[in-house]
């Protein structure tokens, strides 16, 4: 884990979501299902909140009603963050991430819809790896095949997951997915050696995937505020130290809001996982939000 030192972070007086975003080609994998019969943009081309598999999720009361960030976006943010990266309080980084989701991107939908490129991935992980283990994709088939013939090891399958259900662009979002999808396969793995991941069992899918979220959620306040940890005088093992902590207060919130969701959607279909991801991110910011 590490922080973005080449930039200051998104600034004011531009639209919270990058001209890009929606350009990024996520690759659709697992069921056997293709993009033009399983996606939600084909169930209904007249619904414009369907397009490239959004969520319509319902406005939070903080919501911003502009397209513009503000001035000073980010200021409270790095001011609690500043805090936390100096004496660890876990209230002060609720409060930095409150006030990132809140003004710095405009509210707790806006803040999960920017992460769009995080959960259309974490969507085709968890499609990728239940077609794995069910056997119910011809071309998975092939390629699950492919792997056991040459006697693939636990690191190179991880290798090919991630090449297989992240999207293999360079924009900064497409290298963060795959690096935190390797880093929550690598967590995985370390919990236990032996665990296979091309039969893996439901709970583990899912544990993964917030482990995933988890990181993606870290890059997005690293990318956007984590400078501050470069100007707080941190011992190199302390950066590691804080960066660590949060991760693991991220995970931990998105992996209570996953659950809640999933009680409702306890068997997701391919079309449903995308925006369970993304109210479970929304949901998660809203909780931060209500510390500040």
């Amino acid at each position: 884990m590490g922080t973005s030192g080449s930039s200051s972070g998104p600034g004011s007086g531009v639209s919270f979501d990058p001209p890009w975003l929606d350009d990024i080609d996520t690759p659709q994998v697992g069921d056997g299902q293709t993009q033009d019969d399983e996606s939600p943009a084909a169930q209904d081309p007249e619904d414009p909140q369907a397009e490239q598999g959004q969520s319509e999720l319902p406005p939070d009361a903080h919501d911003s009603p502009d397209d513009v960030a503000p001035p000073r976006r980010f200021f409270g943010a790095r001011l609690a963050l500043r805090e936390f990266a100096k004496t660890g309080s876990e209230d002060a980084f609720r409060r930095a991430v409150g006030h990132y989701s809140r003004t710095g991107m405009g509210g707790s939908r806006r803040a999960a819809s920017r992460m769009r490129t995080s959960t259309r991935s974490g969507a085709n992980a968890i499609s990728l790896l239940r077609a794995a283990r069910d056997k119910t994709d011809p071309a998975i088939n092939e390629w699950v095949g492919s792997l056991v013939a040459r006697n693939a090891g636990a690191q190179e399958i991880a290798d090919e997951i991630v090449r297989y259900a992240m999207p293999q662009g360079g924009s900064l979002d497409e290298a963060s997915c795959r690096r935190s999808m390797a880093l929550a396969l690598q967590d995985l793995l370390a919990g236990d050696a032996g665990i296979d991941l091309l039969n893996l069992e439901e709970s583990s899918i899912w544990s993964l995937i917030e482990s995933f979220l988890g990181y993606e959620a870290f890059s997005r306040l690293t990318l956007d505020i984590g400078q501050v940890f470069e100007a707080a005088d941190l011992s190199p093992r302390e950066q590691v130290t804080r960066m660590k902590e949060m991760h693991d207060y991220l995970r931990a919130e998105l992996s209570w809001q996953v659950a809640a969701l999933r009680k409702d959607t306890s068997n997701a279909a391919p079309a449903q996982l995308q925006p369970l991801l993304q109210r479970a991110l929304a949901d998660t910011f809203a909780v931060y939000e209500g510390w500040i």
